[in-house]
């Protein structure tokens, strides 16, 4: 993305415009649009007034529009990678449920323990927590997305 989009996207918020163009590295200036009233112009110019040319100015715009384009694309029901997106932190949320569904029951089997070998014991019966395998994710989320749950 480019400082003119960014200054056609300032000024145009302002005022109706036909387009910008750079006049230089930190100058520019706008065509506004057959229309456009005066306090319209005048607020243009103010946008191209106050424009911050800096570098971290633009950074700090790229990374706004980022966001609000991952953000789109998570709540798009029709892009198939926000399903994907989407199947994998349900895949994730449920393997986190699992854990904390086992640190509960070992709470539970540790506050019930009457002794150390009683404890070892009753540990010993919960059940085990194995790897997970990429295979086994790759299987998890296409399963999410196979049953419609991300759409």
């Amino acid at each position: 993305m480019s400082t003119a989009q960014r200054l056609h996207e300032t000024i145009a918020a302002a005022c109706p415009i036909v387009g910008v163009r750079l006049t230089g590295a930190s100058s520019g200036a706008f065509d506004a649009a057959p229309g456009a009233t005066g306090p319209q112009i005048a607020a243009g110019n103010a946008a191209l007034a106050g424009f911050d040319w800096s570098a971290a100015a633009h950074d700090a715009w790229l990374n706004l529009r980022q966001r609000s384009e991952a953000n789109s694309t998570l709540d798009a029901s029709t892009v198939s990678a926000a399903k994907l997106y989407r199947a994998t932190a349900a895949v994730l949320v449920d393997e986190i449920n699992l854990l904390r569904q086992w640190l509960v029951a070992f709470k539970v089997e540790v506050a019930a323990a009457a002794t150390l070998a009683d404890l070892k014991t009753r540990v010993a019966g919960l059940p085990n927590m194995p790897d997970r395998t990429l295979a086994q994710a790759k299987t998890a989320i296409t399963s999410k997305i196979n049953g419609g749950g991300v759409d």
